[in-house]
């Protein structure tokens, strides 16, 4: 039974994995997720991207395992459960094979644990680190245990992406869950090519757009300047209660081609945003809501388009999605339906992603939806305010705007915060826990929330 339920986790991941190809050696990417049975009993599920014009990917895979200390506590070594391929499945291309190895281990006591897994070697051509044919590609994720509480590290609910145009906006988000409602932080980090250790001279993707990530939404943003192999990071950590609990890497190797200009595109002129540019949707429980999207292929390329996110298998009345037109034509819609119950009422908002692929480039669309119990939203968010992400490490975005922002350490201490509207600094502050409080032109306190900062 055990073993049955962490294969269905890796049916939901094999399910909303496709990825383009890439040409270039052997290893492309990958990252581990652990996902509590029952007590001390976890599931592990890797998943591993493979160029099939590199060498054969290996088809057993050894783990090892350390506690907090450092030590090592065990290995395991387990065959691959599954493999899909491009050459079987739409809106996946040809020369991509995506690995998911999968076992069942128990912690030998409650507390915090580093899974690793490394391979030789990575691609050559990669230009942003050292040296690449040296140097392992090692994936690694950190989980707490934990014996009477519920605790399984976050997964990424969308699919890698490998090819991108040059000089063109692009945008890409793995969208992290976490399925025990714990907060995440997500980053841009350093490839490891072993425990906790970069890649030696890795340099951030170069760009017209510098490769960043969005704090709200996690949507990675890059306008690439120069055509080649590049390789990145996703780090997502877990915070419960303030403290850290776990974390999550997605390895990904970014493909830069020459295109002229036939990208997919989003039609976003008349999807409702909100003062940061987020395209942001307010929601009634018990209240029936549309949104519909569309995207075009400016090469006249056939189209294919598909969403990701928690609103589509959360319960009660869980939101639907279809499209239209789906492999058919050079233009595509598709339509968000949700009346989303008392019991989805929630300050923290849901994100989405929607990918449009032409089964070579793809882009993403993220979009918050933010459930509130009663027509006044105003009111609402004056009762719930809340700041994310949390814990913040640089900047927050405050669920309404505010003139002056304030922030009370535990010592009683007031810190002032810098920033505008919705959108207000952070780097400044001590590690911590604070209370913020939001003030209008007026001086008058509008708002009041908890938020940790980390650095």
């Amino acid at each position: 039974p055990a073993m049955k339920h962490i294969r269905l986790l890796a049916l939901l991941l094999i399910s909303a994995f496709w990825t383009p190809q890439a040409k270039a050696t052997h290893l492309m990417g990958g990252d581990i997720v652990v996902q509590q049975i029952s007590g001390l009993t976890y599931g592990v599920v890797m998943t591993v991207y493979r160029d099939t014009l590199g060498i054969p990917m290996q088809l057993n895979a050894t783990f090892n395992v350390k506690d907090s200390a450092g030590n090592s506590v065990m290995s395991f070594q387990t065959a691959y459960d599954s493999v899909i391929s491009g050459n079987t499945l739409p809106m996946y291309p040809y020369g991509v094979e995506v690995y998911f190895f999968v076992d069942t281990i128990t912690f030998p006591s409650a507390g915090m644990y580093t899974i690793g897994w490394s391979n030789c070697c990575r691609n050559g051509a990669i230009l942003n680190i050292s040296n690449p044919l040296s140097q392992s590609m090692f994936l690694q994720t950190e989980v707490t245990a934990m014996d009477t509480t519920n605790n399984s590290t976050p997964f990424f609910l969308v699919p890698a992406a490998i090819f991108l145009p040059a000089n063109t906006v692009w945008q890409y988000n793995p969208l992290p869950f976490d399925p025990d409602g714990d907060s995440l932080y997500w980053s841009l980090s350093n490839p490891l090519n072993s425990w906790s250790t970069g890649c030696p001279g890795y340099v951030s993707p170069p760009g017209n757009i510098p490769m960043t990530i969005n704090p709200v939404t996690g949507t990675i943003t890059w306008s690439a300047n120069a055509l080649g192999n590049y390789v990145t990071t996703v780090l997502v950590e877990e915070y419960r209660d303030g403290v850290l609990i776990g974390s999550i890497r997605r390895d990904m190797q970014f493909i830069v081609v020459q295109t002229s200009g036939s990208s997919p595109i989003w039609n976003t002129s008349t999807l409702p945003t909100d003062s940061l540019g987020n395209i942001h949707v307010n929601l009634i429980q018990n209240s029936s809501f549309t949104l519909n999207v569309s995207g075009y292929s400016p090469a006249g390329n056939t189209l294919w388009v598909e969403a990701y996110g928690e609103p589509f298998f959360t319960s009660p009345n869980p939101a639907v999605w279809t499209s239209n037109g789906s492999g058919v034509n050079d233009s595509i819609s598709g339509t968000i339906s949700w009346a989303p119950s008392s019991a989805q009422t929630r300050v923290q908002p849901y994100l989405l992603a929607i990918r449009l692929s032409d089964n070579y480039l793809t882009q993403d669309l993220s979009i918050i939806f933010k459930v509130s119990a009663t027509i006044d939203l105003e009111e609402q968010e004056a009762i719930h305010w809340m700041a994310y992400p949390n814990p913040s490490r640089g900047q927050i975005q405050l669920s309404q705007s505010a003139s002056h922002v304030i922030a009370i350490d535990m010592l009683g201490r007031s810190h002032q915060l810098s920033g505008e509207g919705q959108l207000w600094n952070t780097s400044t502050m001590p590690t911590g826990a604070y209370i913020l409080m939001a003030k209008d032109d007026l001086g008058r306190t509008i708002g009041t929330t908890r938020i940790s900062v980390q650095h």
